[in-house]
C-alpha cells in the first residue's frame, strides 16, 4: 500500500484576539502557505505485527531528538492502548503520543474489523514555522534546525495545532483506506460503530474535502487531542484553521467534549466513548446552537498581500490570556465596553474585505487601476473615492487602539510600545493598508497588509518597501518570514485547509522523509 500524506496550514488571527475565547464573539483567521506534513508508511512484514500488537516509529528529522517509538496493543478489555518505548537521548512528546493513541481508538470504533500493521511516520513543518538563521535567507525545504524540540524558537503560526491536525487526519485516513479495501458488502453513508465505511477522501492528490461530516469528525478529533495535550480547552481557532483554512471563526462550547477531559471522571476513554462524543451524528452539540462552532467563508480580497514577520523576543501567551480574563472578571463593565467595540470594529473590517472582493469580481480592471493608484500613496492620503480601502485602514487602526486600551487596563503588553513604533513605521509606507500583532499580541510577530498591484510601475511595490524596512530595522530584532509564507489575497488554494498530498509533488518532502 502507498504512503498517506496529509498537510495542514498554519494560521494568522488578524482580528478577534481574546474575543475568540468567548462563544459570543468571532475571529477572522487566515491560513498560510506554510504547512505541516505527515507521511504515514506501512512497514511490510514486521515481526512486531500481530492481530493485537504492532509498532509505530515517528520521525521528525528537523530536530536532533526527533524520533519516538511506540507499541500499540490491545488490553484486557479489547481496547487499544499505545505505550512509548523509551530511548536514551529522546524525550517524550505528549502531542504525538496522544494523537496516535486517540486516533487509533477512534479508528477501531469506526471500523472494528480493521487489521493494523506496523507504521513509519514522518512529520515535518515548513521552514517558516521556526525562526531560521539570519545568514540563510533561502534554506532548503524542511531544513534541519540543529536543536532539540524544546529549544526551538517558533514564529507563532500555530505549529502544534497544524502538526496535531496533520498527524491525526493522516492516521485516520490511512487506517480508513485499509478498512475500505476489506469491505465485502455495500458500505454505509452514515458513520457506524459496527460496519466498515467508505474512504474518507478520494485517492487523487490535493483534493479539497468534499464531505462536511467527515471533515467535522477530523476537526473534532484534532480539537480533542490538542486540548488533551495542552491540559485545557483553548479557543480552538488554530486547529480550526489547520482543518478548514481561512474563515470566520466562533469557538465551540466546552460541553461538546463531554467528560473526555474531566479529571474527576473515573471512566476510561474508549473507542466507543470517543466515537459517541466526537462524531457529529452521535453528538448533536457539535451541530446545534449555541454549542456548535461557527465556520464560514472568509478571505483576503484580491490585490493585497499579507506579509508576516518574526520578532525575536517572545511572549507567554497563556500568562497574557490569564491576566486579560482576570481583568475582564474584575472590571466587567469596562471590559464589556472594550470587547463590544472590538467586536464591531472587527466586523466592520471583515465587511470592508467582503465589499472589496465583490468589487474586484464585478469590475476587475477598475479595481486593479485603483490598487495601482493607491500603491503610490500612504493610507492617510486615500480619499473618499477609495472609500473601502480607506475604511479598512481606519478599522485596523481602531482595532489596534482598542487592543492597546485592553492591554493597558489589564497590565498585559498586547501591543507594547516597541511594537507600536514598528507597526506605525510599516503603516507609513505607501500602499500599506495597515499592520498589527496577531492573536494575543505581544512580542512574537507582526503582520502587514499591503496592496499588491499586478501591473509593474516605476514605483517600488509596497511589499518590497515593507520587506526592506523589516530587514533594516534596528530598534527591534525583526525578520520577515520568507515570501513563501506570505498570503496572497483572492487565491482560493492559499485559503484551503487540510489537503491530501502526493509525496513527490511537494518540493523537498521526499528528501526530508528519506528512504521510503
Amino acid at each position: 500500500m502507498n504512503s498517506t500524506v496529509v498537510s495542514c496550514p498554519g494560521k494568522v488571527l488578524i482580528a478577534g484576539g481574546y474575543l475568540v475565547l468567548s462563544p459570543q464573539h468571532q475571529g477572522f483567521v487566515v491560513s498560510t502557505p506554510s504547512r505541516f506534513y505527515t507521511v504515514v508508511q506501512p512497514v511490510p512484514g514486521s515481526s512486531e505485527t500481530s492481530a493485537d500488537r504492532f509498532s509505530i516509529t515517528v520521525k521528525s528529522p528537523q530536530f536532533t531528538d526527533g524520533q519516538w517509538e511506540y507499541v500499540a496493543r490491545k488490553d484486557e478489555q479489547g481496547e487499544w492502548t499505545v505505550d512509548e518505548v523509551k530511548k536514551e537521548g529522546h524525550g517524550s512528546n505528549s502531542f504525538i503520543h496522544l494523537a496516535i493513541g486517540s486516533t487509533l481508538l477512534l479508528s477501531s470504533a469506526l471500523s472494528p474489523s480493521t487489521i493494523y500493521s506496523s507504521l513509519l511516520i514522518t512529520i515535518v513543518g515548513s521552514n517558516d514555522f521556526y525562526s531560521q538563521s539570519r545568514e540563510d535567507n533561502d534554506p532548503i525545504p524542511f531544513a534541519p534546525l540543529g536543536v532539540e524540540i524544546k529549544n526551538v524558537h517558533k514564529t507563532g503560526l500555530g505549529s502544534s495545532a497544524a502538526m496535531v491536525s496533520s498527524l491525526t487526519s493522516a492516521l485516520l485516513l490511512h487506517w480508513d483506506s485499509r478498512s475500505s479495501l476489506q469491505a465485502d458488502e455495500p458500505e454505509p453513508t452514515v458513520l457506524s460503530a459496527s460496519q466498515p465505511r467508505p474512504a474518507l477522501f478520494p485517492k487523487p492528490a490535493r483534493l479539497e474535502v468534499p464531505d462536511k461530516d467527515t471533515l467535522s469528525l477530523i476537526h473534532n478529533l484534532a480539537q480533542y487531542v490538542h486540548s488533551l495535550a495542552q491540559g485545557k480547552v483553548g479557543s480552538g481557532f488554530d486547529v480550526s484553521a489547520a482543518v478548514y483554512g481561512s474563515h470566520v471563526y466562533r469557538r465551540f462550547a466546552v460541553e461538546c467534549l463531554g467528560n473526555l477531559l474531566s479529571t474527576e471522571s473515573n471512566e476510561k476513554v474508549t473507542g466507543q466513548s470517543l466515537l459517541k462524543t466526537l462524531s457529529p451524528p452521535h453528538n448533536p452539540l457539535w451541530t446545534t446552537n449555541p454549542t456548535s462552532a461557527l465556520v464560514s467563508p472568509f478571505g483576503l480580497p484580491p490585490g493585497v498581500i499579507l506579509i508576516l514577520a518574526d520578532v525575536d523576543a517572545g511572549s507567554n501567551t497563556p500568562s497574557m490570556v490569564g491576566k486579560v480574563l482576570a481583568w475582564k472578571k474584575a472590571q466587567p463593565e469596562e471590559a464589556k465596553q472594550v470587547w463590544d467595540s472590538l467586536k464591531q470594529s472587527n466586523s466592520d473590517l471583515a465587511e470592508s474585505f467582503r465589499v472589496l472582493s465583490t468589487r474586484a469580481s464585478e469590475d476587475a480592471d477598475a479595481y486593479e487601476k485603483e490598487v495601482q493608484k493607491l500603491s503610490a500613496t500612504t493610507s492617510d492620503e486615500w480619499s473618499s473615492s477609495s472609500a473601502h480601502f480607506a475604511t479598512a485602514a481606519k478599522h485596523i487602526l481602531t482595532t489596534r487602539s482598542l487592543m492597546r486600551k485592553m492591554g493597558e487596563a489589564s497590565g498585559v503588553p498586547i501591543e507594547p510600545p516597541e511594537q507600536t513604533k514598528l507597526l506605525d513605521a510599516c503603516s507609513a509606507i505607501p500602499g500599506v493598508i495597515g499592520a498589527g500583532v496577531p492573536g494575543a499580541g505581544g512580542y512574537d510577530a507582526i503582520w502587514v497588509l499591503a496592496l499588491a498591484p499586478s501591473v509593474s510601475s516605476d514605483v517600488a511595490a509596497p511589499e518590497v518597501a515593507v520587506e526592506k524596512l523589516l530587514r533594516s530595522y534596528t530598534e527591534m530584532s525583526v525578520r520577515p518570514l520568507s515570501r513563501r509564507a506570505w498570503v496572497q489575497g483572492g487565491r482560493k488554494m492559499v485559503e484551503t485547509g487540510l489537503l491530501r498530498e502526493e509525496l513527490e509533488a511537494v518540493e523537498g518532502l521526499r528528501r526530508a522523509v528519506g528512504g521510503l
